[in-house]
C-alpha cells in the first residue's frame, strides 16, 4: 500500500513537471546546413544560428522559420503535443533564384554583371540581387541599367523599349515605357511572413518618491515630501496597424496606451498635517512609435505622445496646501536602443518631458512658475513564443523654476521631484 501510493506520488510530480515546462525541444535539420531557424517571428531573435540543431518551442501551434543566405526561406507550421514524440524538423533550402528574360532582338549580345550571357533572346538565372544588364547590337548600346531580380520572378528585358544613345530607330532614348539607364526595374516581391499585430500586457510599477524645496523663506507652508513603495498596476496595449495593413514601411509603427492606478494609498502625517491625509497615485500615456531594425540584431526606436503622472493627495484643503500636490501633463519625446539576443531584448531609453500642466502646485505661486521633466530607462524584455516579460528601472525627475510674490505666504525659487521606480509586465502578443 505503501509503494502504490509513493509511486503515485512521484507520477504525478513527474506530470506536474511536464505541465510545467517552458517548451518542447524541436530537432532542426537543413540541406544544405548553416541555416538560421526562428520561433513564430523574426522580430523575436534566432532560435538558432545554425544548423543542425535543437530549439525549444511552446506547445500548441508553431512556425518555424529557416533562413540561409542566397536561398528561399521556408516556412513549417507545426503542432507541438504537450507530451509524447516531438516531430523532427528536415527541409530542403532551394537557391534563391529569378530569371532575367531578354526578349531580343535577334543576335543582339548579353552581359550579367560585366558576364556574357550569350545572345536574345534569352533566359538567365540570377540570384536574387539588383543586376547589371547590358545589352548591345551592331556597336549601339540598346539597353543599360539594373533590374531587381526576385526569388521565383522573371523579370522582363525589352532593349528595343529602352535604347540608349544611338539607339536603333525601334527605339531612341527616353522612347518607349520601359527603364532607363541606370534605373532599377522592379519585379513583384514575395509575401513577408507577419509580424504581431497587438500586444496585452499588465504592468506593476514599485516607485519612491522624493520633493524637494530649494531656497525655501517659508519652511512653514512648503513642506519636502518622501514616499516610498507606491504601487502602480494597470494594462499596456500596443497596436501596430501597419503590420495589420501590410504596408512593409509602417510595418514599425506602433500606437501604444498605458493606464496605471495606485493601489496601496499611504498615510501621510506630521508638519502641519491635522486630519486625515493619503496620497493618490495614477499614471496613463498614449503614444506614436516607430522602430527600426538594424543589421539584424540592433534596433532604434523614436517616439512622441501624451503622458499624465500624478502624483497628488487626499483630504481636507488646508493640509492638502502643505503637501507637493502636482499633475504632470506632459508632451513626451522619447528614443530607445536595443540589442536582440535570441529571446531577450536588453534596452535603454531617454524622455524629455515637456511640461504643460503642473496641477495644484503651480498655483501657490506667481506667474512664469514652471515645469519641465526628463527620464531614462535601463530594462530587458523576454519572450517565449507570444508569451512577453519585462523587467524595467526608471529614473524620471521633474524641475520646478518657481517665481513667488515677495508678500506670499509661499516662497522658494525652486524643487525637484525625483520619481524612482521599478516596473514589471507580462502580457501576450498577436
Amino acid at each position: 500500500m505503501v509503494r502504490a501510493v509513493v509511486a503515485t506520488l512521484l507520477l504525478g510530480i513527474w506530470v506536474g513537471s511536464a505541465d510545467a515546462g517552458s517548451g518542447r525541444k524541436i530537432a532542426v535539420e537543413s540541406d544544405p546546413a548553416g541555416a538560421t531557424v526562428y520561433v513564430n517571428e523574426k522580430e523575436a531573435g534566432p532560435a538558432c544560428a545554425s544548423t543542425p540543431c535543437t530549439i525549444e518551442a511552446p506547445a500548441g501551434e508553431v512556425t518555424i522559420i529557416i533562413e540561409l543566405q542566397d536561398h528561399a526561406s521556408k516556412f513549417e507550421e507545426l503542432i507541438i503535443p504537450k507530451r509524447g514524440r516531438v516531430p523532427k524538423v528536415t527541409v530542403k533550402l532551394l537557391p534563391a533564384v529569378g530569371t532575367i528574360v531578354v526578349d531580343g532582338p535577334p543576335g543582339a549580345s548579353v552581359q550579367v554583371d560585366d558576364e556574357n550571357k550569350g545572345t536574345a533572346p534569352t533566359h538567365i538565372e540570377v540570384n536574387e540581387d539588383a543586376h547589371h544588364v547590358v545589352v548591345t547590337q551592331n556597336g549601339k548600346t540598346l539597353y543599360d541599367a539594373f533590374v531587381e531580380v526576385t526569388t521565383g520572378g522573371e523579370t522582363l528585358v525589352t532593349p528595343k523599349q529602352v535604347a540608349s544613345s544611338g539607339g536603333s530607330e525601334e527605339g531612341g532614348a527616353g522612347s518607349g515605357d520601359g527603364a532607363g539607364s541606370g534605373d532599377i526595374v522592379k519585379t513583384a516581391s514575395p509575401k513577408r511572413a507577419r509580424d504581431r499585430f497587438i500586444s496585452v500586457s499588465a504592468a506593476l510599477d514599485i516607485g519612491f518618491r522624493t520633493f524637494t524645496y530649494q531656497n525655501v523663506e517659508t519652511p512653514q507652508k512648503l513642506r519636502d515630501e518622501k514616499e516610498g513603495g507606491q504601487v502602480l498596476a494597470g494594462p499596456l496595449i500596443e497596436f501596430w496597424p501597419g503590420e495589420l495593413a501590410g504596408i512593409d514601411p509602417l510595418r514599425g509603427l506602433s500606437l501604444l496606451a498605458r493606464l496605471q492606478f495606485g493601489v496601496n494609498s499611504q498615510a501621510v502625517t506630521g508638519n502641519g498635517i491635522m486630519d486625515k491625509t493619503n496620497t493618490f497615485w495614477q499614471s496613463m500615456e498614449f503614444s506614436l512609435r516607430y522602430r527600426k531594425r538594424f543589421a539584424s540584431m540592433f534596433t532604434a526606436e523614436a517616439g512622441i505622445g501624451y503622458v499624465r503622472d500624478q502624483y497628488q493627495f487626499e483630504g481636507n484643503t488646508v493640509d492638502l496646501m502643505l503637501v507637493p500636490d502636482v499633475d504632470y501633463q506632459s508632451v513626451r519625446l522619447g528614443l530607445r536602443g536595443s540589442v536582440i539576443l535570441g529571446n531577450f531584448e536588453p534596452y535603454v531609453s531617454i524622455e524629455n518631458r515637456v511640461v504643460t500642466d503642473g496641477g495644484q502646485l503651480a498655483t501657490r505661486f506667481a506667474d512664469g512658475t514652471e515645469a519641465s521633466g526628463y527620464r531614462g530607462a535601463l530594462g530587458i524584455n523576454a519572450r517565449l513564443g507570444n508569451f512577453l516579460g519585462r523587467f524595467e528601472a526608471s529614473a524620471l525627475q521633474y524641475n520646478w523654476d518657481i517665481k513667488f510674490d515677495p508678500s506670499s505666504e509661499y516662497r522658494a525659487t525652486g524643487a525637484s521631484d525625483s520619481i524612482r521606480q521599478i516596473q514589471l509586465a507580462v502580457g501576450y502578443q498577436y
